[in-house]
């Protein structure tokens, strides 16, 4: 199965979701597509960090960052986490955190979790 990700930003098209989602499976019909509106973020409970300088909503520039928590004595928790942009001056910040870490330090998983967020270059260490 084919996986495109595409990133569409709505004031640059006239086409609702469900439109462009119909677009794209035609283009291939074994092609996974998944359309989630503004809408649909704000429903599943979170606000969409504001710009305190420019006073504007920020917009999604990358889902799936992880984040690792780092303790004294090292690696300590991974959280899967979104990269929001301010469109008017840039200024980038991480939230859209889950409700609990994807993988910790005592998971087995946890190095080869680190390794896959590290292949992809989206991992982040959070000194705290």
């Amino acid at each position: 199965m084919n996986r495109v990700e595409l990133k569409v930003v709505y004031e640059d098209t006239n086409l609702s979701p469900r439109q462009i989602a119909k677009s794209l499976r035609n283009l291939s019909s074994t092609a996974l597509v998944t359309v989630v509106t503004d809408k649909q973020v704000i429903c599943a409970g979170m606000h969409r960090p504001v710009c305190r300088k420019c006073l504007v909503e920020m917009r999604p520039e990358l889902n799936g960052l992880g984040v690792l928590d780092m303790a004294d004595w090292g690696p300590h928790s991974l959280w899967d986490s979104d990269l929001w942009k301010c469109p008017e001056c840039g200024v980038e910040v991480i939230g859209g955190f889950g409700n609990g870490p994807i993988s910790a330090h005592y998971d087995k998983d946890f190095q080869k979790m680190i390794e896959i967020y590290k292949g992809k270059g989206r991992l982040v260490e959070n000194q705290g």
